[in-house]
């Protein structure tokens, strides 16, 4: 639909004017040119009508034909309207006075009624259709009876003006022209034009969008011009006497020019219209297909540059698609694989799994997925030309296309990284044996410095403060020298005190001698007299019978948290909670100090996490913590039994 510009309306307006006005000098001196005869005026008014009846059928037939799969109320009333029009159109042609076997004024009588039956015709109906602006559909089969109804109608019409043409109002006499009744018969088609041309142009000025075509793809500007020609043309018509007088060939001329005005804006459109229609659509295609093509070029660069591999293949399993990567990657050239099954990449023993699981991976509609499942078998074994097998990264996707499935995978060569995978879980396990290894050397060694402390040194002090102690009996000192031995016993016991103190810190006694819940006893009490933090245990003796390393660890991994809150938590209250069940012993260390900021977790200097956390990894359990800034920090183990 083509909007109409204000410049097409103005100039339609202009050249409608311009007509009119030569028209009106050119009436103006009827009587000059009454008197010029036009030779050979029959052959020149039935090449014009001949024009006209053409036109007109040339309406009827794309009016009927255009609209065939959904054909409106309007577009049935033009096909029929203009086909009766031919019909009339053509019987006026051949009944002209002079034609062969119509020589009498009665027959140009019968010429001219079948002229303002055809006229009447297309006047009404164009006038009807601007104003009647709602449509509706019909049926096929109404329309064939619409239509048969017409051609009977017409047929019966011109039979009946042949044969009873006396019985009808006389337009024409010999020797006086026409008559009285033809020429009012002319004014009134006047005037109906000029009504249709008024609407027309009303209508066009009141659209906001100023639409070129109506629904019926008529184009309005070019009607309202071929109504003002038809009226200027009925007005030549009647103001001749004699049929081969000036004004009936200007006349016709006019009438020309309305029926072509029509095709214009009927047939024209609707053959025109959908020509360029397809003229742009196929430049669109050839913009599209051009765009596809750089795409196509963009997307094949992509392929052939990718680093990884890329493979497609379909239903059948063959490959339709790789890229030179993929085929590096198995030891193959892309015109060895293209064609070829994608078994020849899969090792014998997986071959059969594999279909299964594509023919699943389809069948389930799903677009894409990873192959493998978890990290550690996440990739498939290829196999190379030479037969060997190295494992592959893939992912793969599905697309239909004309209802055909294709399957692509996006691959690479994961040997080196799984190789170097192998080694670093080979270094972690080496680095965790290494880490429990130092860890029982170094409970060992405190164990063994904590003893010789204990037994030798504690036992030389010990006797040294004894003999110490007889010294001090001895009544012949002077008090100088008694202060002096009063002095070194203090000392005496002060370094021994601070020798059990470092001893236990390296090894509690109490852990070999009494077991864990003991030492943790122990360990409860000193915190909190030397700390001045409350600190609670909740456990039973029976639930703490443990084998030495177990009983170890837990008293270390305690200890270096009771550490941590006395250095950082800055809390008032610890509990310390055990809970052992069938399979596991579980445990909890919960302060309500200030907590543990974001991040400082992860600080690579905070080792007294990161041993606790070797430590229980040590005996497969688990270490979570939990902490949140200014409502302390809760250290959750699990240990299985």
């Amino acid at each position: 639909m083509k909007n109409v510009t204000q410049n097409e309306l103005q100039r339609i307006t202009w050249v409608s004017v311009s007509l009119f006005i030569l028209s009106c000098i050119l009436w103006s001196q009827q009587a000059l040119f009454a008197n010029i005869r036009i030779p050979n005026a029959l052959s020149i008014h039935t090449a014009l009508e001949t024009a006209t009846i053409i036109i007109f059928t040339s309406v009827f037939i794309v009016s009927w034909n255009a609209f065939a799969d959904l054909r409106k109320r309007s577009s049935l009333i033009l096909a029929t309207a203009f086909l009766s029009a031919a019909i009339f159109g053509f019987s006026h042609a051949i009944s002209f006075q002079g034609m062969p076997g119509f020589p009498d004024a009665l027959d140009m009588h019968k010429s001219l009624s079948f002229w303002l039956l055809s006229r009447y015709i297309i006047s009404l109906t164009l006038l009807g259709l601007a104003i009647q602006t709602k449509d509706i559909e019909i049926s096929n089969r109404h329309s064939l009876m619409s239509f048969y109804i017409i051609l009977t109608f017409s047929i019966i019409t011109c039979a009946l003006v042949f044969s009873l043409a006396e019985h009808i109002p006389i337009t024409y006499l010999q020797g006086t022209g026409q008559t009285l009744f033809k020429i009012q018969a002319e004014v009134i088609l006047v005037i109906i034009n000029l009504i249709t041309a008024a609407v027309l142009y009303r209508q066009i000025l009141r659209s906001q969008s100023i639409n070129a075509y109506s629904d019926l793809k008529i184009k309005r500007t070019l009607l309202i011009f071929a109504c003002v020609m038809m009226a200027i043309s009925e007005t030549y018509f009647s103001m001749y006497k004699f049929p081969d007088e000036l004004f009936v060939v200007i006349g016709h001329v006019f009438q020309v020019f309305a029926a072509f005005a029509i095709y214009r804006s009927m047939v024209d459109i609707n053959i025109q219209a959908p020509y360029s229609g397809l003229i742009q659509t196929t430049k669109n295609l050839q913009k599209t297909a051009d765009e596809l093509m750089i795409h196509k070029r963009r997307l094949v660069g992509v392929i052939e540059t990718a680093m990884d591999g890329i493979l497609t293949i379909d239903e059948q399993h063959i490959i339709i698609l790789v890229n030179p990567a993929a085929a590096s990657i198995f030891g193959y050239t892309v015109d060895q694989l293209l064609g070829a099954a994608i078994d020849i990449v899969i090792p014998m023993r997986h071959r059969h799994i594999h279909n299964n699981h594509v023919s699943q991976f389809g069948a389930r509609g799903t677009t894409r997925r990873k192959m493998g499942s978890n990290f550690d078998d996440y990739y498939v074994t290829g196999l190379h030309a030479n037969g060997s097998e190295f494992p592959i990264e893939a992912s793969i996707s599905s697309l239909i296309e004309n209802e055909k499935k294709f399957y692509t995978v996006i691959f690479r060569d994961i040997s080196e990284r799984k190789i170097a995978k192998e080694k670093m879980a080979q270094y972690h396990a080496e680095l965790s044996q290494l880490s429990s290894a130092l860890q029982s050397i170094r409970e060992e060694e405190r164990k063994h410095i904590a003893r010789e402390l204990h037994d030798d040194l504690g036992q030389l002090l010990a006797a040294l403060r004894m003999d110490l102690s007889l010294l001090q009996r001895d009544q012949n000192l002077a008090d100088k020298s008694r202060l002096t031995l009063n002095s070194m016993d203090q000392l005496l016991l002060t370094s021994i005190t601070t020798l059990r103190r470092i001893a236990t810190d390296l090894r509690p006694r109490a852990l070999d001698e009494g077991g864990l819940f003991f030492a943790l006893q122990t360990l409860q009490k000193e915190f909190s007299q030397r700390h001045g933090v409350h600190c609670e245990l909740i456990a039973d003796e029976e639930q703490l019978i443990l084998d030495d390393e177990r009983s170890t660890a837990i008293f270390r991994i305690i200890q270096e948290s009771l550490t941590n809150v006395a250095r950082h938590a800055k809390a008032n209250r610890v509990a310390i909670r055990f809970e052992r069940g069938d399979q596991s012993l579980a445990f909890t260390i919960q302060d309500d100090g200030r907590g543990i900021e974001e991040g400082a977790m992860n600080k690579t200097r905070s080792f007294g996490l990161v041993g606790m956390r070797e430590r229980i990894k040590a005996m497969q359990g688990e270490f979570n913590v939990q902490s949140e800034v200014g409502k302390g920090t809760k250290i959750e183990i699990s240990l299985p039994l």
